[in-house]
């Protein structure tokens, strides 16, 4: 047996490999909430202007023909898996569009800090659902870092006061947004099902083409018994702005960290969207930062490295 150096070398760079994607992953996670932060000030501003499922529609049906020309190619090539994944891309197009839908329904009731808050409890979720469906296990230093980092949340929400955990009351909004979550946590379980052959942008142009054909019925329906999208020029430019961020540029970061690091250690990245949430509410809204906010983004920063830690 040969336990010379050249024979171990290969490991080592092999491992360094490995060290440089999860770091790269680490960064687009960090990244990827923060656009969704984004999307949430937004969808709030926009909320009495437009329809919830529209918006939705749109901004998926819009990243759908910004992304086509640039991956025809790919898809032609990879036409044969993509054929043979059509259920797996049609499950996250739902997935997809029906969480953003019932985030937009949420902000017709509640703030968009309140609604970035009751996001932080997505990774538990995501674990979960994780364990339900798949039987990943749970490490106890990964669940750690995800209760740790949902205490920051909870500080947070209850603004430092802990008497507010007992006689707090959600409103229909908090509640839809708990919905809104189940949706985004089945779309990071269920991505481990992404074919191999397609890139990442042409499996992202999958997602939102068939998850703005999953909610063409529902904003027919929309359009005709509750309030058509309008046409403005605002409008326009919400879409467009939301299609660039979110549908485009978020959800690709996100897909490449979530496949690299797994569903259940991407999830904790979630809870930087409550801290971002609050301070884009802070300098946009024109709320004030409080001792809580702080503690809370200390505890989130702890959760997260715990779990890189447990990844390392």
């Amino acid at each position: 047996m040969d336990d010379s150096p050249k024979s171990a070398t290969p490991n080592v760079a092999a491992a360094a490999e490995d060290a440089r994607a999860n770091l790269i992953a680490y960064g687009m996670l960090t990244m990827a909430p923060f656009l969704w932060a984004i999307s949430v000030i937004v969808g709030r501003w926009v909320y009495a202007e437009m329809p919830p499922i529209g918006l939705a529609f749109w901004r998926w049906s819009a990243g759908a023909v910004i992304l086509l020309p640039f991956v025809w190619p790919d898809l032609r090539r990879h036409a044969g898996a993509v054929r043979a994944n059509l259920r797996t891309y049609l499950a996250l197009g739902f997935f997809q569009m029906t969480a953003g839908a019932l985030l937009f329904l949420a902000l017709n009731f509640t703030t968009a800090i309140n609604a970035s808050l009751v996001n932080g409890t997505q990774p538990a979720v995501t674990v979960l659902i994780a364990w339900l469906l798949l039987r990943e296990k749970i490490a106890p230093l990964h669940m750690l870092g995800v209760v740790v980092a949902l205490v920051g949340v909870i500080v947070m929400v209850i603004r430092g006061d802990v008497s507010r955990l007992v006689a707090m009351e959600f409103n229909i909004g908090d509640l839809i947004v708990v919905a809104s979550i189940c949706f985004y946590a089945l779309y990071a379980v269920n991505l481990r099902h992404l074919p191999k052959g397609p890139s990442s942008w042409s499996n992202l142009f999958l997602i939102a083409a068939f998850g703005g054909m999953a909610g063409l019925p529902f904003y027919i329906g929309e359009s005709i018994w509750i309030r058509p999208m309008p046409v403005t020029w605002k409008a326009v430019g919400v879409v467009l702005a939301l299609s660039f961020v979110v549908s485009i540029l978020s959800i690709y970061l996100w897909n490449h960290g979530n496949r690299q690091i797994g569903p259940g250690r991407a999830s904790v990245f979630v809870n930087l969207l409550p801290v971002y949430g609050a301070v884009l509410a802070i300098l946009l809204l024109g709320e004030h930062l409080f001792t809580y906010h702080i503690a809370g983004a200390i505890l989130v920063g702890i959760g997260i490295f715990l779990v890189i830690r447990r990844a390392r």
